[in-house]
């Protein structure tokens, strides 16, 4: 027998090796709460239940952000800041305790030309909706939080 037919039976069971311990590596607790954030790049490129979405309508030029009792809190004009709040990543979630009552008004999105798009909140669990379309966003909760804060 030749060299080269030992060769290729030492790759096969390297390569075997190979994907038993990719397999493992895949299927631990880090790896899939990595894969579930909504921010992890990892998760964007091998596709976790967060999706991107831009809500807003093109050519935004304000953003209203309201409290869950309808007062307003602040006007965001900055395209970072508007970006922050339109351009979210968007998950699944569970159906249990959402009444369609409980949704409140929470940002208003406005163009220069009067054109407005609203997304309501969900007043007790963090779950939002956009044209009527429900969905959970993490990131958009945290900014929500952070620029709400004095």
């Amino acid at each position: 027998m030749k060299i080269s037919f030992y060769f290729k039976i030492a790759m096969m069971i390297v390569s075997l090796g190979v994907v038993l311990y990719a397999i493992r590596a895949l299927q631990t607790r880090e790896f899939k709460q990595k894969l579930s954030d909504p921010q992890s790049a990892l998760g964007m490129l091998i596709g976790s239940d967060y999706r991107p979405m831009n809500w807003c309508p093109p050519e935004t030029s304000k953003v209203e952000i309201y409290s869950l009792s309808g007062e307003l809190k602040k006007t965001l004009t900055s395209s970072s800041e508007i970006s922050s709040v339109c351009e979210i990543m968007l998950g699944g979630f569970t159906s249990e305790g959402i009444e369609e009552a409980a949704y409140k008004k929470r940002l208003v999105a406005l163009t220069s030309s009067g054109e407005s798009k609203t997304l309501e909140q969900n007043e007790k669990i963090p779950v939002f909706r956009a044209q009527g379309m429900p969905f959970s966003s993490p990131m958009l909760t945290k900014a929500l939080e952070r620029l709400e804060a004095p």
